[in-house]
């Protein structure tokens, strides 16, 4: 009877434990983890998660193996990829000649959307179209805002409230 009560328990345990690290092997995170480096082969530099007109989503920041910095943002619902960016350096020539607002000018406009401190900016193209990335952390809220401004026009393309951010592109 012991010998059997024994074996139900590590039967149970053993099921129990397979059963928990499914759900941890099947996450939303992860499932858009894998299908970002699926996509963009490289290592992961850091992922945040934001609220995005309603919708949780996970960004990726990968060095790409052929040197390339990119970010991916991947729907945690369905865990879809969309809104691929090549980013640059400040200064970097091929986004100075595309960019046809100066950064301040950039900057005056997120500032106006969200009034507070400006804690990160990045420099990207995506799909040929520059864009100016602020992050900004508005303490009456308490949140920081990623907006994306568009390099050409002025226009903000994208708001974001940032829950997390793991990791360093730096």
């Amino acid at each position: 009877m012991k010998k059997t009560l024994i074996a139900l328990t590590v039967i149970a345990s053993s099921s129990a434990y397979a059963e928990h690290h499914k759900k941890v092997e099947l996450s939303d995170v992860d499932k858009c983890y894998m299908n970002a480096v699926e996509k963009y082969p490289g290592h992961v530099l850091s992922m945040e998660s934001e609220i995005e007109k309603d919708r949780l989503i996970y960004e990726f920041d990968i060095m790409t193996k052929d040197g390339r910095e990119v970010e991916v943002e991947c729907d945690a619902k369905n865990h879809t990829l969309h809104d691929f960016e090549v980013e640059y350096k400040k200064g970097d020539k091929a986004f100075i000649e595309a960019a046809k607002i100066s950064e301040s000018e950039a900057e005056k406009i997120a500032l106006k959307k969200y009034n507070g401190k400006i804690v990160d900016r990045e420099y990207s193209i995506e799909n040929g179209n520059p864009a100016y990335e602020f992050d900004i952390y508005v303490a009456k809220k308490g949140h920081e805002y990623e907006i994306e401004v568009d390099a050409v026009t002025g226009e903000i393309l994208e708001v974001e409230m940032e829950l997390y951010d793991i990791g360093s592109e730096d």
